[in-house]
């Protein structure tokens, strides 16, 4: 497993629920079609009220585990609409 600091930009999307169905984490689908679970602390908590949206974000990604995380330490959101 290692940690590095990097940025990603994709489209964010839900990644687990409550038994309710209501969204409790998510992930970022980047454009080569890889997706990053995201870790629910800080700014990655925040990012399950901009689902759909465009994002780059910067953090410590952990590789060499299934699915790849990354603990968002700053986000950027492009435009103001959903993803296509």
């Amino acid at each position: 497993m290692e940690n590095q600091l990097t940025s990603i930009t994709g489209i964010v999307i839900p990644a687990s629920w409550d038994p309710n169905g209501a969204v409790t984490g998510t992930a970022i689908v980047t454009f080569d079609e890889d997706i990053v679970t995201v870790a629910a602390t800080g700014f990655g908590r925040s990012l399950t009220q901009h689902l759909r949206k465009t994002v780059t974000v910067k953090g410590q990604i952990t590789t060499g585990t299934v699915p790849k995380s990354i603990h968002v330490l700053e986000c950027y959101f492009h435009g103001s609409g959903e993803a296509a």
